[in-house]
């Protein structure tokens, strides 16, 4: 029974079983992604003017598009390895808060980290209240956002 309450909380996300063994794990993906973002912030920024653009401003477009994706691809893996579907939180908070921060990434980094918090705490303060003594998956929670 406890190896299929597993299997639901890591489909639907959840918090519950969430174990110290795992947060050197989960804090690799999310420092490779930050220190990621914060290297090549002004690299990033050039984007938002279009590929074009940052190639003339001297931003290797290939080479970078191709890093971005794979540092993505490796910290989206990671995170939901460990905390199943809610890691894909981090897919919608940068358009939740981009209107809020602003399109450059040096404040946009620090604007999703914050909410990306507190979307998560609220979540589970939600998920672990609504039917008590139950615990509710967060993405039931976060799939409603």
């Amino acid at each position: 029974q406890r190896a299929a309450h597993s299997v639901l909380f890591w489909t639907m996300g959840g918090l519950g079983l969430a174990r110290w063994d795992n947060v050197g794990l989960a804090a690799l993906g999310a420092c490779t992604i930050l220190a990621y973002g914060l290297w090549n912030h002004r690299k990033l920024d050039a984007f938002l003017a279009g590929e074009n653009a940052a190639e003339s401003l001297g931003v290797p477009v290939v080479r970078m598009r191709r890093t971005a994706f794979l540092v993505a691809a490796f910290s989206t893996a990671i995170l939901v390895s460990v905390a199943g579907v809610i890691g894909f939180v981090g897919l919608m908070i940068p358009h939740l808060s981009r209107p809020l921060a602003g399109p450059l990434h040096l404040r946009l980094i620090a604007s999703c980290a914050l909410f990306g918090a507190m979307l998560l705490l609220t979540s589970d303060l939600l998920a672990r209240t609504l039917l008590p003594p139950q615990e509710l998956p967060i993405g039931i929670i976060t799939s409603s956002v």
